[in-house]
Order: structure tokens, then sequence, then C-alpha cells
């Protein structure tokens, strides 16, 4: 592309100077040509004059002659034409004829030194005479009868001392004295031609250049701008109207290079803006080539590349329902949706809308993906917060009105019935009272309404004094409850009461999933910067895809591994609690391996 713009710039300088060229030759051979006109119409104008004067001179003389004969002696006229050097003819007229003497050529005639008188004839010359004897000074080029030749001729008049026409007096050249006159002019103009020519064309060839160069700069800078070069200036311009095209060249790629400049920030920070929101975009042209697909995307579709991604039958037809959605979108004009399910079974949300231009065109379509799964996962887990609440709170209620509605009905009878439903009723309503108690803990503590002073305190009496606290559920279990320590002080930054609290949730929750026989152990030790208190049964253990959900509000594992029904907020309260007092809590489980569960205080220092 470049060598064919160099050789179009080539051919428009070469274009130049044919031009140039061209028009010095016209000029300089229409200036030759009229020049050659003008000087030879000059030359015959000088000489007609020169022989109307020659001629004037003759008549004069032959006029001051006496009355007779006007005609001069053969010597006197061989005069006149040498000095004249052209032949000198007399006219003279009578009453009927006119006469143009010649002198005689006869040798005696010659002798005599007589003229020769002879008739004008022919109408050319006899009107010419006429003019002449008619008193007129006439001078022409043309062919007479009288002469034989073309000629340039001369005549004026003779008059008496009366002024009375006697006669007249032609004064003749040939015209090959004039052509020898043109002959030198035209060599003239020929040394002239040959001189100035290779001069106009040297200024031709220096004023092309001069105009192509810098054109051809201007050439050179626009196409390195056109490469990408924009900070391309043209230097040593003329001060023309070139020079001028050169400058606003320049002005032109400063200002090109501001707006690309500005351009280019404005990408960037488009590009960081998609590369920073959480959903995933990408855009596809109506050739579905993908214009742009951001990090998002690539993460929610699980790819490495999006090229190949919406190509029919691509990764045995995974994407296919996106492909569908784009093209109803492409194809309708309307923006479409639905709920896709990617390779890990996470629910993606797709939104997909058309590119138009001006003129309502569909350029392409942009879709937005969104991971709905948390969302879909928090929806379902209100629904069962709220289902867990109502079943935790229908449960306890629903036992003290069946030992309520048969003390009131007076069904019971003996003491110890009484006492009975008396001890249910206060089970149901601690139970009830207990749900409670832990639910407004939750809310407490996820809106931060609990404020906790951290005091330096030592661990292992809170540890047995816990221990105390649920040995009595323990043996009614038949498991072994005990405590180990290192034997040091295990100095840490706690609130008892919440370390209390915590500590009995996940014994408690250790011998509900520990069977008859088994053991739960609380342990603590010092862990660097830290001190670890763990809670280890040998129960039934959790399954890993229990494991993620353990800790959430009302998450309940298989039921049917549990010796008693918990309300589900217990490992919850034990998860906010332990992060009020910075801490951290964890499990460590193996299906019938048991479970360890371990949280984190602050040392002491």
């Amino acid at each position: 592309m470049i060598r064919r713009r160099l050789n179009r710039s080539l051919s428009i300088g070469a274009k130049t100077l044919i031009s140039h060229v061209t028009l010095c030759v016209v000029l300089i051979a229409l200036v030759s040509a009229l020049g050659y006109a003008l000087s030879s119409q000059y030359v015959r104008e000088t000489r007609m004059e020169e022989l109307l004067r020659k001629a004037d001179h003759i008549a004069e003389s032959a006029g001051a002659a006496p009355d007779g004969p006007m005609m001069p002696r053969r010597q006197t006229l061989r005069m006149y034409e040498n000095l004249t050097e052209s032949k000198v003819f007399y006219l003279d007229a009578d009453s009927e004829t006119i006469r143009m003497s010649r002198y005689s050529t006869d040798v005696d005639a010659a002798a005599s030194e007589e003229f020769q008188w002879v008739e004008v004839l022919d109408s050319i010359d006899r009107q010419f005479a006429w003019r002449v004897l008619a008193g007129e000074r006439v001078s022409a080029i043309q062919r007479f009868e009288f002469a034989q030749d073309e000629i340039l001729f001369a005549g004026v008049p003779v008059t008496g001392s009366e002024g009375e026409v006697r006669g007249g007096v032609i004064l003749a050249q040939p015209v090959s004295s004039l052509r020898g006159l043109s002959r030198m002019i035209r060599f003239i103009l020929t040394i002239v031609i040959s001189v100035s020519l290779p001069l106009a064309v040297v200024l031709a060839m220096e004023l092309t250049h001069v105009l192509v160069r810098p054109i051809q700069r201007i050439t050179r800078a626009a196409q390195r701008m056109e490469n990408g070069v924009y900070a391309e200036r043209i230097t040593r311009l003329p001060r023309d109207e070139i020079g001028e095209l050169g400058h606003a060249l320049n002005s032109m790629s400063g200002r090109l290079m501001d707006v690309i400049r500005n351009l280019r920030k404005e990408r960037d920070k488009l590009e960081l803006v998609i590369s920073g929101i959480g959903e995933g975009l990408i855009a596809v042209d109506i050739q579905w080539n993908i214009v742009h697909a951001n990090a998002a995307f690539l993460q929610l579709a699980e790819l490495d590349s999006a090229d190949t991604m919406l190509r029919e039958g691509a990764y045995n037809g995974r994407y296919e329902p996106l492909r569908a959605l784009v093209e109803r979108c492409m194809t309708t004009g309307c923006a479409q949706s639905l709920e896709w399910e990617n390779a890990s079974h996470r629910a993606i949300h797709v939104d997909a809308s058309a590119l138009t231009d001006e003129t309502g065109v569909i350029l392409g379509t942009v879709c937005l993906l969104r991971d709905v799964s948390e969302e879909q996962r928090l929806e379902q887990l209100r629904k069962d917060y709220v289902a867990n609440i109502s079943h935790e709170l229908r449960t306890p209620l629903t036992g003290i009105r069946g030992m309520v509605e048969p003390l009131i009905d007076g069904c019971m009878e003996s003491e110890e019935e009484r006492l009975e439903s008396y001890r249910i009723i206060l089970k149901q309503t601690i139970r009830l009272e207990k749900l409670v108690g832990e639910m407004l803990d939750m809310s407490r503590l996820q809106d931060g309404r609990i404020k906790l002073e951290l005091e330096q305190m030592e661990l292992p009496g809170i540890l047995e004094a816990a221990a105390r606290s649920m040995r009595s559920i323990a043996e009614e279990a038949g498991v072994a409850l005990s405590v180990e320590t290192d034997g040091t002080r295990l100095s840490c930054l706690g609130n008892e009461d919440r370390i209390m609290q915590v500590l009995v949730i996940l014994i408690d929750n250790a011998l509900s999933f520990t069977p008859r026989g088994g053991s739960v152990v609380v342990s603590a030790r010092d862990a660097a910067d830290r001190v670890a208190v763990s809670v280890k049964d040998t129960g039934c253990g959790i399954e890993p895809k229990d494991l993620p959900y353990i800790w959430e509000r009302f998450y309940k594992a298989d039921k049917s591994r549990m010796r008693t029904t918990g309300t589900g907020l217990g490992l919850a309260i034990a998860k906010l609690v332990t992060q009020l007092m910075n801490g951290e809590i964890f499990v460590e489980s193996e299906p019938g391996q048991g479970a360890t569960f371990t949280f984190t205080l602050q040392k002491a220092r």
C-alpha cells in the first residue's frame, strides 16, 4: 500500500513536471510565433515606408524638371536603382491610355538612351496605376503582370509646378530580399528557442520540485499518522497555501493525539469498571463474534476463553441455552432472560439485550450473567427459617396445651398424674424459653447490640465448670464426659459467661450425636499467640456435604443420627459469640469417626 502511494506521489510529481514543461513549450512557441509574425510585419512595413520615401525623392526630382519629358537618362536611372536597390518605373498618362516606361533592351535603343513604353493592360496593374495617377501614395506586396513576379512595391505620383499629376514613379523590390530577412529572423528565433527551452525545462523541474516536495512530506506524514504514529510533525514548510495545509495537518495531529488519549483513558476506565463488576458481561456482534467478555463471565461460565463458546455443538452443547437466548434476542430485538445452570450446578440468571444503531438495525447482543445460587439458597433459608420457627414454637406449645386441657377438664384425678402434667408443662416451657432466648441472642449478636468487655482469665476452671453443668445430661445419655489440659494456666482474653455459653453449646451438640458408651473430651492447649479450646466426640461424624452449612441458623444434619432434637441455632450462636471475642471456630470431622469442634481466643500478655 505504501509503495503504491509513493508511486502515486511520484506520478503526481511527473504529471506536474510534464504540465509545467508543456506550458513553457507552448508559451515559448506562442511567443516565438508572435515575435516572428510581428517582426516580419515590422520589416515589411518598414521596407514599404522606406520605398515610399525613396519614391517621394525620385518623384520630387522628376517633378522639378522643366515641362519637357520627366524621364531621366539611363545613367541617372541606374543611379536611382543602385541607391534604392530597386527597379524604377515611370507612369505616363494621356487622355486615353495608361503607359508604364521600360528601358528598351534593343542595342540601338539603348545607345540612344530612349525609353520604351509598355501599355498597362492587366486589371490589377491598371487599378494600381490609376491609384498612383490619382495622386495616392500606394504600397503593397502582390504579383503584377508588368513585373512578371510577386514584388514589394511603392508608388507615388509626380506632380508639376502647379500641382497637377504628370505621372508616377514606382519602386519595386523582389520578395526574395524579405525572405532573406525572414530566414535571419527564424534563425535568431531558433537560437532563442534552443536556449530558452532548456532553461524553461530546468526552471519547470525546480518549480515542480518546490511544489511537490512539501506535498510529498505531507503525504508521508499522513501515511505515518494512518499507521498510528500520531506524534508526527511536518517541518520546513513554505509560507504559502501548501504550508498552511501542513500546519493544519500538524494541528490536526495534535488534536487527534489528545482525542485518542482521552478515548484511551475512557476505554481503560470502562474496561476497569466492566472488569470490576461482579456480574459476567459478554457482547456478541451480528456475525456471532465475541466482541468482549470480562473475567467475571469467564468465571461464571467456567471457561478459559470464550472464543468458541457460542459455536453450535461446542462443549457438548453445554452452552446451547445461552446460544439459543442470543439467537432469539438478535432475531426479535427484544430483551430475553433465562435461568441457566453451569457445569458446577450453580444457578446463573442471564439477561440479554439487543444492540441497535440510530436507524434501529440490530448490531449485536449484550448478555449480563449473575450468580443467583446464593440468593436462591438464602431465600430457601428464609423459608426454612420461618418453617423451623413455626415448628419449634408449635412443638412446645402443643405439649403445654396437651397437658393444660386435661387439667382444666378434670381428667387428671390422681395427684401423680397432675404432677406429671406439671412436669411436662415445665419442661416444654423451659424448651420454649430456651428457643426464645436463643433467638433473642441470635438477633442481638447479628445486630451488634451485644458488646463484650474482654477480661483476662484462666481457662481450666471454666472448662471444669462447663463440664460439671453438662455431666448429668452426659450420664443420662451414657456418654463419658472429661476435661483435659496441659497443666498450665492458659490465660486468655474473653468473657466468662460467653465462653461458658460456647462450651455448653458444643458439649450439648457432641452429646446429641454421640451414641451410648461413647466419650466427649473437652481440652485446651497453647497455640502460639492463641489459646485453642476443643470439644471432641466419638459420634457419627458429619457428612462432607453438610460441613459448609452447619454454622447456619436452623440447619440440622441427618436427624436419624440425633438423640434429641435441638433448635438448630446453637452452632450459629457459638460462631457469632466467638467472633465477638476476636476468635475463630472451625470443625474437623469424618463420617463414623466423630467430630472435633475448636475455637480460639486471644492469649493474655
